[in-house]
Parts: C-alpha cells; sequence; structure tokens
C-alpha cells in the first residue's frame, strides 16, 4: 500500500468515521428520544381519552340514577305494577313523558333512547331521540320482541346502582348499554328499571375532545390513520370509533390490516405499543389501553415518520457537513503527502539501488527537512555497508575453512574413539578366533570411515549445513542400530545397563551412512552424558503409520529448558567440557534433510530421551505431510 492510500485510510479511520459516528450517535439519539416522547404522548392520549369516557359513563350513570328517583317516574312503575298492563304514549302520565323528553334533550346527539321496565323485563314505554326530528315514544305494543336488551342483574340489586354492559356492534351503530334500578316505596327488590342507550362513537367523540375529525376521503383517513384515536371492541374486532369516520363499524383486519399485531394484543386486554406501517406507507406509533367494563381497546397513534423527519435531517446535514469537512483536510494532506511521496520514492529507488548491489550510487532528494535528513543517513549507511561488505569477503573464506575442519575433526573424534575402544579391547580379547574376526571388520569399516571423512574435503558445500540426501533407498534401520551398539555400547558393559527394544526389522527410506552417524552421534552423547557414573541406556525403536521412530535414551545429568530452547541444535553448542558442539547441529539438518525431525526431551538431573522420525517411504510430489507426527512413547 503506498503512501497516499496509507494517507487515505487513516484518514478515513481518525479524520472520517468519528465525526460520522458523532452524527450516528446523535440521530440515533435523538431519533430514540424522538420515540420515548411520541410513546409518552400516544399513552398520555389513551389513558387521557379512557379517563373521559369512564367520566362520560358515570355521568350518564348519575343522570340515570337521577331520573329514577324522581316522584312521577316511581308513581308510573308502581301503578304499572299493580295494575300488570303496559302504558300508552297517551297514557302515560305527561310528568313522566315530559321527564323522559327533557332526559333525551338534555343528552342529544349522545343518547340514543331511554325505556322504563317493570319487573321481570316487560317494557312499559320508550324515548328515542332522532337527529333532526327529535324525542319519539313507544310502547310494549310497537316494541319487537326481544329488542330491548338490558343487564339483568339490575333485579337482584337492594340499593339504587346503575350497571353497564359491554358493548357489541349492531346493524345501527355501536351502543353502551346503562340499567337503573327503580324502587318503589319500601321492597327490598327493584319494581322496576331504566335501560339507556348511549351512543359509543358520539361518546368517544365527547371523549376524543378536538381529535375528532370530519370524513374528507381517503386522504382524510390515511392521514387520520397514523395520528388520530380510534376503538375496537375486543370480542368481535369491529373498530366502533375511529377519528376519520370512514372506518366505524368496519372489522379492524378489513379496514387496518397493517395493525394486525398490535391488534391481537389490544383484544387480548392487554396495555402496550406498537409501531406500524399505514396504508400510505408512513411509520406510525399506537398506544393502546382498556376501557374498563366496556369490552373496548381505545388506541391513540402518533405519525414517527412526521416528528423524526427533522432528526433526520439533522442528521444528513450533519453527515455532509462532517464529510465536506474530511473531504478538504484529505485534499490537504493529498497536497502535502504527494510532493514527500516524490522524495519517498527517490529515496526508495536509492535503497534499491544499494539492495541490488550498486553501492557507488548516492541518493538525492530535491526537498529539505526530515526527507533530506534520511536520505544523508540512508547514503552514510551506504558507505557504512561498503565497507562492511569488502571486510566480510576477507573473512568469509577462513570461517567456511575453519567450519569444515571443526565438522570434519568431529567426525575424525568419534572415528578415533571407536579405533581407541577396539584396541583397548585388543589387549584383552586377541586371543580369541571370533574378536579377531570382529576386529578385522570393524577396522574396514573405520577405514570406509575415514576414506568418506576424507572424500567430503573435496566437496566442501556439501559439507557444509545443507547435508543434502544423495543415495536415499529403502533400508532396514535394525542391523545398523545393532551394529552402531556392539560397535559403541556393548565395550562399555558393565558400567552401563543397555536395553534395546528393537522390531525384527523396520525399514526407512534413507541413507543408511548418514542415519548410521546420527544413531552413533546420539549414542556417544548419552555414554558421555551418563559418565563414570554408569546408568541406563535405552533404545527403542518402532513404526507408525508412514514414518519410523528411533529413540535415544538415557540418564544421564539432562539439559535445561532454556539451553534445549536457545542453544541446544545451534553450532557449537555443549554442555561437554570437551567437544565443539557440532554433532546435534549436524544429526538435526542430516534427518531434516530426509524428510523427519529430531526431537527431544530432558530435565536436569533426569536424563536426555531424543526421538528421531524418519519417513518409511518417498513421498510423491504433493503426497507428502506437511511434518511428520510428534511421537509417543
Amino acid at each position: 500500500m503506498d503512501l497516499k492510500n496509507r494517507i487515505l485510510l487513516v484518514f478515513l479511520l481518525l479524520g472520517v468515521l468519528p465525526p460520522l459516528a458523532v452524527c450516528a450517535v446523535s440521530y440515533f439519539g435523538a431519533s430514540g428520544a424522538v420515540e420515548a416522547g411520541l410513546r409518552v404522548r400516544a399513552a398520555e392520549r389513551a389513558e387521557r381519552a379512557e379517563g373521559a369516557l369512564a367520566h362520560a359513563i358515570r355521568r350518564q350513570k348519575e343522570a340515570l340514577l337521577g331520573l329514577a328517583r324522581s316522584e312521577p317516574l316511581r308513581a308510573y312503575v308502581g301503578g304499572a305494577r299493580r295494575d300488570g298492563e303496559g302504558a300508552t304514549p297517551s297514557g302515560a302520565p305527561a310528568d313522566v313523558r315530559a321527564g323522559l323528553e327533557s332526559f333525551l334533550t338534555n343528552g342529544s346527539g349522545l343518547l340514543e333512547s331511554v325505556a322504563v321496565l317493570t319487573a321481570p323485563g316487560k317494557t312499559l314505554v320508550r324515548a328515542s331521540w332522532e337527529d333532526g326530528v327529535g324525542v319519539s315514544f313507544q310502547t310494549a305494543d310497537t316494541i319487537l320482541s326481544g329488542g330491548v336488551r338490558y343487564d339483568e342483574r339490575v333485579w337482584a340489586l337492594s340499593k339504587p346502582e346503575a350497571l353497564c354492559s359491554q358493548v357489541a356492534p349492531e346493524a345501527k351503530g355501536a351502543f353502551a348499554r346503562v340499567t337503573a334500578p327503580v324502587f318503589v316505596g319500601d321492597g327490598a327488590a327493584p319494581a322496576g328499571a331504566l335501560l339507556l342507550e348511549v351512543r359509543v362513537r358520539a361518546l368517544l367523540g365527547e371523549a376524543a375532545g378536538g381529535e375528532a375529525r370530519p370524513n374528507r376521503g381517503e386522504g382524510a383517513s390515511r392521514a387520520a390513520a397514523c395520528r388520530g384515536l380510534f376503538a375496537v371492541e375486543n370480542s368481535t374486532g369491529h373498530l366502533v370509533y375511529h377519528t376519520s369516520g370512514a372506518l366505524d363499524y368496519r372489522p379492524l383486519a378489513e379496514a387496518m390490516p397493517y395493525f394486525a399485531d398490535a391488534a391481537g394484543e389490544m383484544r387480548a386486554g392487554r396495555d402496550g405499543a406498537a409501531f406500524y406501517e399505514d396504508s400510505g406507507g408512513d411509520t406510525c406509533l399506537a398506544a393502546y389501553t382498556q376501557a374498563e367494563g366496556l369490552g373496548l381497546s381505545l388506541a391513540a397513534s402518533e405519525n414517527y415518520a412526521e416528528a423524526a423527519a427533522p432528526v433526520r435531517r439533522a442528521g444528513l446535514w450533519g453527515g455532509v457537513v462532517a464529510l465536506g469537512a474530511g473531504a478538504a483536510g484529505l485534499l490537504l494532506l493529498l497536497s502535502m503527502a504527494r510532493r514527500a511521496e516524490a522524495d519517498f520514492r527517490q529515496i526508495a529507488r536509492g535503497a534499491a539501488a544499494v539492495a541490488a548491489g550498486e553501492l557507488e550510487r548516492p541518493i538525492e532528494v530535491g526537498t529539505g527537512g526530515e526527507v533530506r535528513e534520511l536520505a544523508e543517513t540512508l547514503n552514510a549507511m551506504r558507505t557504512r555497508l561498503r565497507e562492511m561488505i569488502a571486510r566480510e569477503t576477507e573473512s568469509k573464506q577462513f570461517e567456511s575453512f575453519i567450519r569444515i575442519s571443526a565438522m570434519i575433526s568431529h567426525d575424525l573424534k568419534n572415528a578415533i574413539a571407536g579405533l581407541s575402544m577396539l584396541v583397548s579391547n585388543m589387549e584383552r580379547q586377541f586371543h580369541r578366533e571370533e574378536f579377531r574376526a570382529d576386529a578385522i571388520e570393524s577396522l574396514r569399516e573405520a577405514a570406509e570411515k575415514l576414506k568418506r571423512t576424507v572424500a567430503r574435503l573435496s566437496e566442501p558445500v556439501k559439507s557444509l549445513s545443507g547435508e543434502y540426501r544423495r543415495d536415499a533407498r529403502p533400508t532396514d534401520l535394525i542391523p545398523l542400530v545393532r551394529r552402531v551398539l556392539a560397535a559403541r555400547a556393548e565395550p562399555a558393559r558393565p558400567l552401563y545397563d543397555i536395553e534395546a527394544r528393537l522390531p525384527e526389522k523396520l525399514v526407512a527410506t534413507v541413507e543408511p551412512e548418514r542415519v548410521e552417524a546420527v544413531v552413533e552421534n546420539l549414542v556417544v552423547n548419552a555414554l558421555e552424558a551418563m559418565g563414570a557414573k554408569g546408568g541406563r541406556l535405552t533404545v527403542e525403536a518402532r513404526s507408525e503409520g508412514e514414518y519410523v521412530h528411533l529413540v535415544v535414551a538415557d540418564t544421564g545429568v539432562g539439559m535445561t529448558e532454556e539451553f534445549v530452547r536457545t542453544r541446544l541444535f545451534h553450532p557449537f553448542a555443549t554442555t561437554k567440557t570437551k567437544g565443539i558442539g557440532l554433532g546435534l547441529f549436524t544429526c538435526k539438518e542430516v534427518v531434516e534433510a530426509h524428510g523427519g525431525r529430531l526431537e527431544v526431551e530432558s530435565r536436569p538431573g533426569a536424563g536426555t530421551r531424543f526421538r528421531v522420525v524418519l519417513p518409511s517411504r518417498l513421498f510423491k510430489s504433493g503426497d507428502r505431510p506437511q511434518s511428520p507426527p510428534k511421537g509417543a512413547d
């Protein structure tokens, strides 16, 4: 990523995103505040309407009880009960008709009718209010059977009390029915009753106050749907009131399908609030509550989209201002970066030339300040690097010679140690024929090893750290391991307890001489680690999947975790008082060159365990695992 892109990225992260994040936080915070305010306002409107409705019902109850206590009405009901006959409009006393007419006139537009009943429910007379006409009377002869529905609990009352029935939509509208007892004399049971029918729409319109709106078509309906007051009859799900007037007496699912989810909560008798989208696509918020005793749910809605519009505009303008300021700052930074980028490119070309070996080419820049100081520093480094390369060239050949000599001397040391042990055994065992045969074979093998060691001097590159396989082939490792134990470990008995747990055959694809040298070095190191105190040398081998495992363990002095992690497999690192520390370094490179791994476990005072993991076959390209599995003993 070049400088301009980095500046752009940093500026976006630090100069643009934080202001945008602040705008977003402010926007969502303001939106949350608008939502909370609308919730409170809608809930207050719904509760205010419910309270006004309850007050209006109480007022009608009190008025009906007052009418039931009037002397003309009580006398009329008492006389009708004694005679057992219904009354006619002309037969009803004038003062009774005047009282009923006055009652309906005072509640014109709000009251539908008031009926006088005698126990057990026979209608004596019914006065109805018709808009534009006034009060009309009906008697029992003109009232249809079952046309008057009242609360039959009224006959069980022992004191004046008005009962209100739940609202139920009817063909001519929705009515709240209030029933009040009429007591005559000192009787404990009511002699009659008054039934008042109150128009629910008029009652809710009075409770809504200024929220009622005239019906002005679909546009008015949509506007009121998102900010208005409406009531739902819980048992049938019909709208009994809507401020628009166009949706009254229709099923809520048909009139307001977009309000279906919240409607279920309302009809279940719960209070709460819900968002919905009206038919015009505006987002609305409605709060709903229950009208106690009437079986109605009242809901007040607010236009959330309209209320949140100023917040959206403010958030949009805030984002535009933040982006504009960010763009201006970005242009300024890019202008400054463009000039610096040219100098940095010049420095980069000069550094690339130095990396390519052109140490005589100086780095030049056209501006001053920190960039020129950087160029002068790089020029000084170029001069110093040229001097260091010259000195390194002089010492490299000498270092290579020393390293080759050290590695060859390590192999010679192992060979000489074997010959010395053989000579020592000759003094005691030379009289035995089988020993002499073994000794001759050992001498022949030692001579071959010395020849190969000397031959390595003619191939110094392969004698260094890149011990590449040159003759890998399927090899049975068991004879190889036994040969090393016979030559290196067995002569040291009985000072060391030697335990070999080897299978009959264990084949791996390796270069035998190199792997034998690895095993020999591990066995010699184990014996030297135990020293003159003696101990137990354990050699194990097994096959696991496509790999073989060779384990060489001792009970010697062990090594610290720090030494194993930082120095063990590095050249010239050793814990022995003698030696140059190249054995394990060479072993590790030989094992890894064969596609394996050399593992070690050690603790001070508890001994050391080396594990050699080698492939049992040659893997094809793409078939070889990433790394051999770790061994588990």
